[in-house]
């Protein structure tokens, strides 16, 4: 059924005018054995597109790979982008989570590629700049989560909910983007495995607040090296954590690559990841 599901999109996407194809992987790697994996494949054609996407996760810590589906789909248009997600996390050691949520980027002042957004879940990366301030664009969005723990056959619950806010410019020869993520829970009876935004991995915790924000430098030819810095607040610790990211964009038209490395401070202590990506469009 799901075979059938895939190719009836795939022959719908196909046989709309201007289709296009993107699809990529990433791998993570950290200390204690942490290594994440990200798959993905896009489908669009005219304004709509589909994102369905694969992400796994283990290390000596998490003791089991832990797999993330999650599929993305929105309509676009000149000045906006409207996009929704749902998501599971099968059980796992008694753990599972399921997820859905949606958000909408504005670009104030659109103009050559207003499609492609400088900022938000549906931003792109490594895309080229142009003189002076030449796009503004802000969103807002909203998810929410059900984290369940199944200890001894008794169920516990905590419901989480995200709100965001993103803007970002394109000035000059680079680009730069800020979000910010707030979070609420209900009855706090299992721990939440989450990835926070501006983090390349994932990890247990009940983040309070979070703020992000990146600088694109887009002025060279083919590479487009990045750095990014996030800090968090979580409840009932007071010293929260930070995580500074650099990397660069590799583009070659068709081909795509990625390259990133990761210090995160949790207050006890630095750690370090390395992230390497690549992928294909058409």
């Amino acid at each position: 059924m799901k075979k059938i599901m895939f190719a009836a999109v795939l022959t719908m996407f196909g046989s709309l005018a201007n289709a296009y194809f993107d699809g990529g992987a990433s791998v993570t790697t950290g200390p204690d054995g942490y290594r994440g994996t990200d798959i993905y494949l896009i489908i669009g054609g005219n304004n709509l597109w589909i994102k369905p996407s694969l992400s796994s996760y283990t290390s000596d810590i998490l003791d089991e790979t832990y797999k993330t589906y999650k599929v993305r789909g929105g309509f676009e248009a000149d000045v906006y982008t409207l996009a929704g997600e749902a998501g599971t996390t099968p059980e796992i050691n008694g753990y599972s989570n399921k997820f859905f949520g949606g958000d909408i980027t504005l670009s104030l002042t659109p103009g050559e590629g207003g499609k492609s957004r400088l900022a938000g879940p549906g931003a792109r990366a490594g895309s080229r700049g142009g003189q002076g301030v030449t796009r503004i664009d802000v969103g807002a969005g909203l998810k929410h989560s059900i984290h369940t723990l199944d200890t001894a056959g008794i169920e516990k619950e905590t419901g989480q909910t995200e709100y965001s806010l993103f803007a970002g410019a394109k000035i000059l020869s680079s680009h730069l983007g800020a979000s910010f993520t707030g979070y609420s829970y209900g009855d706090e009876n299992a721990l939440p495995l989450i990835v926070i935004p501006g983090h390349n991995f994932i990890l247990y915790g009940y983040p309070k607040s979070s703020v992000n924000a990146r600088l694109d430098l887009t002025g060279y030819p083919m590479v487009t090296p990045f750095v990014s810095y996030t800090t968090t607040k979580y409840k009932n610790n007071t010293a929260g954590s930070s995580a500074y990211l650099f990397g660069a964009y590799i583009d070659l038209n068709m081909i795509e690559a990625n390259v990133g490395y990761q210090i995160f401070d949790g207050g006890s202590g630095k750690d370090n990841f390395i992230s390497i990506g690549a992928g294909v469009k058409f």
